[in-house]
């Protein structure tokens, strides 16, 4: 259904032959606005197809976004949203008119549409459209319901209110004229209200009526409000469904779940997130916290009584929903289910392959320790460390203790006693979300960000303490809006501790002594841009830097051998897109590592004036990476990704001769190139059968994939005229990777 938050746009994709291949039917061209605003990356949030007298029309809702400093992608997309319909199965597609939003600037209706939040196809045919807010303050979007006949003139039927945002709804499958509407309210006295309409939208029953019939549910957990079940959180966890079977009976989801039977007249708690604040006695399954998703299994018209719901916890499934109010109604089903959303992970630095263990970071899942010797599947033993919200981990040079992280400056010691605890014990709401931090190992000296340009700084960490000194460090005088984004302990300082810092407005500080009250801090000569600093990796001394950013529409990578006084920029060829982490093979200073929003790229000609990129993410997929970690007494890699779990490689494959590295490029070839976009690729057929082909534009978007092509087949299709990349993998492993011409369009033939 509705997806907020958390994966780049990228339009939509069509495939006429059960996902073997993929063909974009609905983009458009990636532009910057003078104010900020990157056009072009938006968010689909929904998708519904309508059969209108035989023809499928195609209704798309997009929404845009803003995203702090935590994953500092900025203004996306916003320009864009809309509700969007083709009615030629994607050739083209058309903006509702009819959809556009207020400009309360200038009191005029905008070219800016409604940001959808939801689109559903009534028992009736009519289409019934949600909104929630804009990022555009002066875009009056949310709070609003829609309902057309004909899908093209929309009707609204609903407004909460001029402070509104995001609604959820539900239609009858069985009449259509009733339709349940779960939304956030339009204040503090009101966060949420629950509406209903048995007559198309005409009139409406809420829970804010001054004699209401319709309530809201009221959950157990003594810290929940009595009128917010959702805790402040119904930007976030809102979802709302009525039975396919009998419309009076409601799923509804919040923190928790609860199920009504009248229409929504009265609530039964179904689900508890944990035993505590008065749910122990509380006789129902226990489920994650956090609901965003409600199914019926639809098979045989929906006769089975299987339901399936989505949260921040994965999947839980009911084999019966008669039974889903009692102790094992519902259970997890995420075994192997490889989704996690990790902020980081770092490796344990003195365990091997073969028994192996990280420390991993997981949003809304806590912290986790994975470990033992790898299964079948490669798949680790997991054990919890803690609760809540996972952020950034650490571990000791010699893992006498490792540290996690709850949400901002909330930090634990974890003792290898089994035991753990809070190392900072002030302003633990100072910092951000997702608060950056940093590890001495050799001097057990620990900081994490505050504010502005200043830090805390923990001492007295061991495998023994239990009580610790917190200091503040001020890095310089911030200039206006600037914060620290990220910050680096050198290798190369072992007696005292020298700290790089980086900031959101892309200057660098080196602190030297900054484990002691008589720190020295210094800017670096010259900053290689403005933009966020996402990662700070050192070479063969402390003057060897390579710095990156996380900013669309910048240059990413920059490096320098004097310690900042001159930069080199790095961008060669990869696509605009930003890049969170880097990692350099201490063995060959030409091999690099990025982590970006499009997965793992990397070089090995990092020295040269114009470095060539190259996608190397094989099996982990095109994702945000969050992390790469390096353990050199074992060559091996760790990457941490926000929607794919963690994955390790080892580093064992010597440099090829050149002999060797002609042979192998000779043996992968793609032609004709440049070409007008249909290709082909050569490669060795005594090694691979076939290979998936996936192309990537400069902005990094993929622009098309194809699966078992095999060797000198023909694949493509028609492309805007431009520099591609493309990559092709087999079971994993990379078979080529290079840059892709199209200098004209084609309609089919090559010529």
């Amino acid at each position: 259904e509705s997806s907020t938050t958390d994966a780049v746009g990228s339009g939509i994709w069509k495939s006429t032959d059960g996902g073997a291949t993929w063909t974009q039917i609905f983009t458009i061209p990636v532009t910057y606005s003078s104010t900020g605003v990157r056009n072009g990356n938006f968010y689909i949030n929904d998708i519904k197809v309508r059969n209108n007298n035989g023809v499928s029309e195609v209704y798309a809702g997009v929404s845009g976004a803003y995203v702090g400093i935590s994953f500092n992608d900025g203004w996306q997309g916003l320009s864009q949203a809309g509700l969007y319909k083709s009615t030629d199965g994607g050739a083209t597609f058309t903006k509702n008119n009819s959809l556009l939003a207020l400009n309360t600037t200038t009191g005029l209706t905008s070219t800016t549409g409604y940001s959808i939040q939801q689109i559903e196809i009534g028992a009736d045919n009519a289409v019934w459209v949600s909104t929630r807010s804009s990022r555009f303050t002066n875009i009056d979007s949310g709070g609003r319901t829609f309902k057309s006949t004909d899908g093209n003139t929309f009707s609204q039927v609903y407004n909460v209110g001029s402070s509104g945002s995001r609604v959820n709804f539900t239609l009858s499958k069985t009449d259509a004229n009733k339709i349940y509407a779960f939304m956030q309210g339009v204040g503090t006295a009101e966060p949420i209200r629950i509406a209903k309409s048995a007559d198309g939208g005409s009139t409406w029953q809420a829970t804010n009526d001054a004699t209401p019939v319709l309530t809201l549910p009221t959950a157990t957990d003594t810290s929940i409000p009595a009128n917010d079940f959702t805790r402040g959180q119904s930007f976030y966890d809102l979802i709302i469904e009525a039975d396919p079977q009998d419309d009076n009976t409601l799923y509804i989801g919040g923190i928790d779940l609860f199920k009504s039977t009248n229409g929504g007249t009265s609530w039964t708690q179904i689900s508890k997130w944990s035993n505590n604040n008065n749910m122990a006695a509380l006789q129902v399954s226990q489920v994650h916290a956090d609901q965003h998703e409600i199914v019926f299994n639809p098979f045989n018209n929906y006769s089975t009584g299987q339901m399936m719901f989505g949260n921040d916890g994965g999947i839980y499934y009911a084999a019966n929903k008669a039974n889903i109010g009692a102790v094992g109604g519902l259970a997890a089903r995420n075994t192997r289910y490889n989704v996690t959303q990790f902020y980081s992970a770092m490796l344990n630095p003195i365990k091997t392959p073969s028994n192996e263990e990280l420390l991993a970071g997981a949003q809304d899942n806590g912290s986790w320790w994975l470990y033992g010797v790898p299964q079948a599947n490669n798949f680790l033993t997991s054990q919890s460390a803690t609760g809540g919200d996972g952020m950034y981990t650490e571990y000791d040079d010699q893992d006498n203790y490792e540290i996690a992280s709850y949400v901002y400056n909330s930090h634990y010691i974890l003792l290898n006693t089994g035991t753990y605890y809070l190392i900072t014990s002030a302003n633990r709401n100072a910092g951000h979300f997702v608060n950056e931090i940093a590890l001495d190992r050799n001097n057990d000296v620990f900081f994490s960000y505050r504010s502005g340009l200043t830090l805390f700084r923990t001492s007295g960490l061991s495998a023994t303490s239990t009580s610790f000194t917190n200091n503040t460090v001020t890095v310089g005088t911030a200039q206006s809006g600037e914060q620290i984004s990220w910050m680096k302990v050198s290798p190369h300082t072992t007696a005292s501790t020298t700290l790089f810092v980086g900031t959101n407005l892309g200057r660098i500080f080196k602190i030297t002594n900054a484990n002691t009250a008589s720190y020295a801090s210094a800017l670096l000569a010259s900053s290689p841009v403005t933009g966020t600093v996402s990662d700070i990796e050192f070479g063969a001394n402390e003057n060897e830097i390579i710095v990156t950013f996380s900013n669309y529409n910048l240059a990413s990578r920059f490096y320098t051998t004097d310690g900042g006084t001159t930069w080199l920029n790095k961008e060669g060829n990869l696509p605009d897109m930003p890049v969170r982490t880097v990692l350099r093979n201490p063995d060959n200073p030409n091999e690099v590592l990025l982590g970006t929003e499009m997965g793992v790229w990397g070089t090995t000609n990092f020295l040269a004036t114009t470095p060539e990129w190259a996608s190397v993410t094989g099996n982990i997929g095109n994702v945000r990476i969050t992390n790469l970690d390096y353990r050199p007494s074992t060559k091996t890699v760790l990457v941490s990704t926000y929607g794919r779990g963690a994955w390790t490689t080892q580093n064992t494959e010597t440099a090829l001769s050149t002999t060797e590295t002609k042979t192998k490029k000779n043996l992968n070839i793609i032609y004709p190139n440049p070409s007008k976009g249909i290709s082909h690729l050569r490669f060795d057929t005594a090694k691979y059968s076939t290979v998936d082909i996936s192309i990537v534009d400069g902005s990094g978007r993929l622009v098309y994939s194809k699966k078992n092509v095999k060797s000198d087949e023909e694949f493509g299709q028609k492309m805007v005229p431009g520099n591609y990349i493309l990559k092709a993998e087999s079971k994993g492993e990379i078979v080529y990777s290079g840059n892709f011409l199209v200098l004209g369009r084609t309609g089919g033939d090559d010529d």
